[in-house]
């Protein structure tokens, strides 16, 4: 026999906390097509993508800093992201997603492209 379970308002309270919507905003990022993940540019310490949320109640915004690649659209990049980390959001924190606002920090230019120049 199946038990049958209280309604979720009944059973307790549950509190998705900023850093791990951070975090779910970070993995996210990476995992859209043209994102560069880790330490890039010149500052140390400073590695993308970087995830930043606001939770109020059981709505959030995030500011989502990334890298892209050398040769794609930094346009279209940021779309992908605002879209796909709005929805692993809600399906991994069930909260709803106001807002995310994408900066394309820096293009990564492939290496082989770096060798020829003279600095």
């Amino acid at each position: 026999m199946r038990e049958v379970l209280a309604p979720p308002a009944e059973r307790g309270h549950l509190e998705v906390r900023p850093r791990v919507v951070d975090q779910v905003g970070r993995i996210s990022a990476r995992e859209v097509d043209g994102v560069v993940a880790g330490r890039t540019g010149r500052l140390v310490g400073h590695e993308l993508p970087t995830a930043t949320s606001r939770v109020d109640g059981r709505r959030v915004r995030l500011d989502v800093e990334v890298a892209t690649a050398w040769g794609r659209s930094a346009t279209m990049v940021a779309a992908g992201v605002q879209e796909h980390v709005a929805r692993r959001v809600l399906a991994l924190t069930g909260l709803q997603v106001d807002a995310v606002h994408v900066t394309v920090a820096t293009v990564v230019v492939p290496q082989e492209s770096r060798e020829g120049r003279v600095s």
